[in-house]
């Protein structure tokens, strides 16, 4: 299953998601489809729908990571590329620091820019551009540990189950408490490729489903179509 070949975006207009994804990076490798050299491509299907950024605790996907050297020269990237972040989350889980700001471009969707003290290897390595390829997808799910279940049991790998419960992420996420708690589990293959996946949940608080008409709508695993497959939420 994982890790991630592909993610479906739906998009109302074509060439503005196309313009977007190629501040971080991406060209189109085919038709409809945008990749760089490493990490899951961008397969952009028409709809005549608009999309829009989730919000508060609503379900869905709700983060394309991607790593930067520096967030504050990568939000002056994207601001002088006409799109700007929203608020900037500090995160610490043990030795790993982190700051990271969401870009909501077309639609709604949702790339994720990720400062961190220690990262996972990526194209920001080895390329000389700004960002790195797609490394994580992160989901908002209605339980973290009845999903994560059903992924392990299919034989995926995962890495620690993180709670937080900081006003930064609540802001950066939009939350309407900025201090709730969220629950967070890493799932990924067993060699570790990129791109992996994230489930996020908000223990205690109504879940609300929400349409996916346009934006992020769908996820394409090893093996499977793209049209076909779709993460639970």
């Amino acid at each position: 299953m994982l890790p991630i070949r592909g993610i479906v975006v739906a998009s109302s207009d074509s060439a503005a998601t196309n313009d977007f994804f190629a501040v971080f990076g991406y060209s189109e490798s085919s038709s409809g489809v945008l990749s760089r050299t490493a990490g899951a491509s961008i397969h952009v299907a028409s709809t005549t729908r608009s999309g829009r950024q989730r919000r508060g605790w609503e379900l869905g996907p709700r983060g394309l990571d991607v790593y930067v050297h520096d967030l504050d020269d990568a939000l002056d990237r994207v601001s002088r590329a006409g799109w700007n972040g929203g608020a900037v989350a500090t995160i610490a889980v043990g030795p790993v620091r982190m700051r990271q700001v969401l870009v909501a471009g077309p639609d709604g969707v949702p790339v994720v820019m990720v400062e961190s003290s220690h990262r996972r290897p990526s194209l920001l390595d080895s390329e000389t551009h700004w960002c790195s390829e797609i490394y994580s997808v992160v989901w908002c799910v209605a339980d973290r540990d009845d999903e994560a279940r059903r992924w392990i049991d299919a034989g995926v790998t995962a890495g620690p189950p993180l709670e937080f419960s900081d006003p930064s992420l609540g802001a950066y996420l939009d939350l309407p408490v900025a201090d709730a708690p969220l629950r967070m589990i890493t799932l990924s293959s067993a060699d570790g490729a990129s791109t992996r996946l994230e489930l996020l949940s908000f223990p205690g608080r109504e879940s609300v489903p929400t349409a996916r008409d346009a934006g992020v709508v769908a996820l394409h695993f090893d093996g499977e179509p793209p049209v076909e497959s779709e993460v639970v939420s």
